[in-house]
């Protein structure tokens, strides 16, 4: 290379390689949160093998993975603890960094108790949703980084549905289902609320006098009004037309999220 020549990185302007700074570390991070997803999976599926689905000649292994699971939830919510307020530090600090990784595995850890806690209670009922929805967080935080931030609500709010289904399926309409369908129905109406005020203000909130960037200018709005209320009229739909409903409901629901990631991907090139 000759001296006047210079590397092909150094001749962009400067804005464009702070552009590519910004999206190579939503990348890195993104990254953190899919490890987390990939180690609870793998706990999970190491629990399903030895503990929910344990075989005669593995008995004797049974009742000591009981009793570490009976422990799960508590040292799950402690350490979920810690490392949220770790990252709570680290973020506040001066080192530059974000905490993000102590965030992700804090909610590793809150992960894996909760799920270690379904998994010991009902076993083989709680198995394949568990199984299920740990890499479906995984992907909520692939959308929350590559996507806008209104396809992330969208996918939260019709993720919660998608899970719904099951819960009305495995637990037949009972007051499990309605706990948390009242749980979803105000996740809903908070998220529209929340949007309506971000509408006015062009995706500003203000907290304390501090203005942060919540949407950008000329977010689309209406699919996450949209979102709600499909998921609001399909979740209710089971209740009112039958048990059956549920099943078709579900595949709605998905092809609704599919249209959604179709337009939101378009929206991207």
């Amino acid at each position: 290379m000759k001296k006047n020549e210079i590397k092909t990185g150094r001749n962009k302007p400067p804005e464009v390689r702070t552009r590519e700074q910004i999206e190579d570390r939503a990348f890195n991070r993104m990254l953190l949160w899919l490890a987390t997803a990939a180690v609870v999976e793998v706990v999970m599926v190491l629990i399903n093998r030895f503990y929910v689905h344990t075989r005669v000649s593995e008995l004797g292994i049974k009742m000591p993975l009981y009793k570490v699971l009976t422990v799960f939830p508590i040292a799950g919510a402690v350490l979920f603890v810690l490392f949220l307020v770790w990252a709570v530090k680290v973020r506040n600090g001066d080192s530059g960094k974000d905490g993000t990784l102590q965030a992700a595995v804090a909610c590793g850890f809150l992960c894996m108790g909760i799920g270690g806690l379904l998994m010991r209670n009902l076993e083989t009922t709680a198995a394949p949703m568990v199984l299920a929805v740990v890499p479906g967080l995984g992907v909520l935080m692939m959308v929350f980084y590559l996507y806008q931030k209104e396809f992330f609500g969208c996918a939260v709010i019709g993720g919660m549905g998608l899970l719904g289904f099951w819960v009305y399926r495995t637990f037949l309409s009972g007051a499990v289902y309605y706990g948390y369908l009242a749980l979803t129905l105000v996740i809903a109406a908070v998220g529209v609320a929340l949007a309506l005020k971000l509408k006015q203000k062009d995706g500003v909130w203000t907290i304390r006098g501090k203005e942060i960037v919540v949407l950008q200018p000329g977010a689309a709005y209406l699919p996450y009004y949209l979102t709600a209320a499909v998921t609001a009229i399909l979740l209710l739909a089971p209740l009112a037309l039958g048990a059956a409903v549920a099943y078709y409901a579900m595949w709605i629901m998905a092809a609704w999220l599919f249209i959604l990631a179709v337009y939101f991907t378009s929206k991207l090139m």
